[in-house]
């Protein structure tokens, strides 16, 4: 192909040559074609992010030979063309070449979530069909992502206990409703909806915070605990049979299984997702408990359900740490808070 070709008609070539996807996540999709001279591998880039932002992707193309060529990249919203443009493609097989992107997201209106498809082609010169295609996901969400929520918030009656005080700054600035807690004893006597315990709080200096939330949960309520610094903390149904309990769970990752449109790693500034997360161990008194660990050396997601409908979660992700980077961290607390009150379906 002549590297003169009208951007129209690689793009036509490349939409005909590259097979239809169903919307699965945000995992990127190779169409390599068998033996071919490129290889397209995502390096950098979300499939988060939010309307408006300049938002950068970088490719790695591997080549067995000296190729050159056109780079296609499209970003579309069904059949619609939303961007396009195209480079020069000319690579040899010492190194991996990197092919970096810009795209100015579109705007989206709050309450709503735009769903694109990013497509990057690899054209040979005088070749009429792709050797190599990547697809990926591109959800665009409003900042706000609790625009249309307001009334389900009250709703929660959330009081929060956050010692730290930076969740309570967080959920002030997105307009989260809550009553504060000044202290253990005052959360205790709460007597109905949301509690949350404040990202940070640590549970070596507060050492009657752990039985206190398994109590509240114990009786019914919905409770959720943002990444704790440290100390350690009875978690429901280690050790002895509890009649009260119904199931206990420990996974490493959950943001898929609650939204399957967020983005698990990556979150900037930093790569970082995990802030804390818990490590089985012996206590002082011979009883299992989890110990609250740095990073994601154990398990980020914790939870328990009770039969009186109670639920007791540690999650470890860094939501409020990384609030402002991307969409995802706001997003999973919403999808946090409503799989925490939506219905036990799955009662024995």
């Amino acid at each position: 192909m002549n590297v003169s070709r009208t951007l129209g008609c690689l793009l036509a070539t490349a939409l005909i040559a590259a097979p239809e996807i169903r919307v699965s996540g945000n995992e990127p999709k190779k169409h390599d074609v068998p033996g071919a001279p490129v290889t397209i591998t995502p390096v950098k880039g979300l499939g988060s992010v939010f309307g408006e932002e300049d938002v950068q992707y970088t490719f790695r193309l591997s080549v067995k030979d000296a190729v050159k060529g056109t780079i296609v990249w499209r970003l579309a919203a069904g059949t619609a063309t939303l961007a396009a443009r195209e480079v020069a493609l000319e690579a040899g097989p010492d190194a991996p070449t990197d092919v970096a992107i810009k795209i100015v997201m579109p705007a989206v209106k709050d309450g709503a979530v735009f769903h694109t498809r990013l497509t990057v082609s690899a054209f040979e010169t005088g070749a009429r069909k792709p050797v190599a295609v990547l697809e990926r996901d591109v959800w665009v969400f409003p900042k706000n992502a609790f625009a249309d929520r307001t009334e389900w918030l009250k709703k929660l009656k959330i009081t929060l206990y956050d010692p730290k005080g930076e969740t309570a700054k967080v959920f002030a600035t997105a307009e989260v409703p809550f009553d504060a807690a000044r202290d253990i004893d005052a959360l205790s006597k709460t007597a109905e909806g949301v509690v949350v315990v404040g990202e940070g709080t640590s549970f070596k200096e507060e050492k009657e915070l752990g039985r206190a939330l398994q109590k509240l949960a114990a009786a019914g309520r919905p409770v959720l605990c943002l990444a704790p610094a440290n100390g350690s903390l009875s978690v429901p149904g280690l050790g002895e049979p509890s009649p009260s309990m119904r199931a206990l769970s420990f996974r490493r990752n959950h943001v898929r299984t609650l939204d399957k449109r967020l983005d698990p790693t990556g979150w900037p500034p930093d790569p970082k997702v995990v802030s804390s997360a818990l490590v089985v161990k012996t206590g002082e008194d011979g009883a299992p408990v989890g110990e609250v660990v740095p990073g994601d050396a154990g398990w980020p997601w914790v939870e328990a359900r009770f039969t009186g409908g109670g639920r007791w979660v540690v999650c470890g992700q860094a939501i409020i740490a990384k609030w402002d980077g991307a969409p995802t961290p706001r997003y999973l607390l919403l999808a946090v808070l409503s799989s925490l009150t939506a219905p036990d379906t799955d009662k024995p």
